[in-house]
């Protein structure tokens, strides 16, 4: 499944908050796991005005990663990349690696037990090409074993998606799986709005169709997985039934290049609440067709 990881390191707690979640996720599937440190050089340095200079922050970063590797008490190929964009850089350490999944620490200057993306993480998921897990502000202290995996599931493809690759991590690690299928009100934006009368009606109807698709998709899975329907805002809901969990896997609904990962509204405001490690899936192909009418709309507006 993760057969390999790239993980972003920085000599800082962030960096070993995700350095500790990719370790225990390398302990349950065998990966291999390359952590990546990146350091900034002038580009006119880099072009070789100071090789000294370059030479001696190469040897510094490389003593970073080499610490925190050892330290973390994981086995790791450490890498150092210079690199002005450190998220720019962890994406083409993926794709040189063949990576299955990068993992990011959050902000430091987050609260304990929550993640917050900071500009390298939120760098990081916007264009990614492949999953992107963010470890909570206080990880390596304090993260559990992945126990409880929750899904956000709403039916679409991308959360079909998601809850595919969180059933096969709960079977590979015997976990149990929690589908959160948030069924949300009618808004003013559409058809029926918030003030007519009918709306306690279309209400129950919304109810009705996340009790059915809810039921169809814990028939499908067995014992393994129960279900959960929360009523109201998904981010909100998604970020409350967290704190229960152990990781909680979500899809993408943004509209990116294809198979790139863009963060849609819900997922992005979970990597700023989640009180929970969360990991966030890319694009599926299957929305090839869907995006590039969405660019041919966009260029013809």
């Amino acid at each position: 499944m993760f057969k390999t990881i790239v993980v972003g390191v920085d000599g800082r707690d962030g960096g070993r908050d995700a350095l500790a979640l990719a370790g225990s996720l390398q302990r349950v599937f065998a990966s291999d796991l390359v952590a990546v440190h990146v350091f900034p050089v002038d580009y006119y340095l880099g072009r070789g005005a100071n090789g000294a200079y370059e030479e001696a922050m190469h040897e510094r970063a490389a003593k970073t990663v080499r610490d925190d590797v050892q330290r973390s008490g994981v086995t790791a190929l450490a890498v150092t990349v210079a690199d002005g964009s450190p998220a720019h850089a962890l994406q083409r350490a993926a794709s040189g690696h063949d990576a299955d999944l990068i993992v990011v620490g959050s902000a430091h200057h987050g609260r304990v037990g929550r993640v917050l993306a900071g500009d390298v993480t939120a760098g990081t998921l916007h264009g990614a090409a492949c999953p992107v897990l963010v470890a909570p502000h206080g990880q390596r202290e304090y993260g559990r074993a992945l126990q409880t995996i929750g899904v956000g599931f709403d039916g679409s493809p991308e959360s079909r998606a998601a809850l595919e690759l969180a059933h096969e991590i709960a079977t590979a690690i015997g976990a149990h799986l929690r589908i959160i299928d948030v069924a949300m009100p009618p808004g003013p934006s559409e058809p029926f709005a918030a003030y007519r009368p009918d709306w306690a009606e279309h209400v129950q109807i919304r109810r009705e169709e996340a009790e059915e698709r809810l039921a169809a998709v814990l028939a499908e899975l067995g014992d393994i997985a129960t279900g959960d329907l929360p009523f109201g805002d998904p981010a909100r809901q998604l970020a409350y039934a967290a704190k229960d969990l152990d990781l909680l896997v979500t899809g993408s609904r943004g509209y990116g290049p294809i198979r790139r990962l863009m963060l849609g509204s819900t997922s992005s405001k979970l990597v700023h609440e989640a009180p929970c490690p969360v990991l966030v899936l890319t694009r599926s192909a299957s929305h090839e067709p869907e995006a590039a009418e969405a660019t041919a709309a966009g260029q013809a507006s």
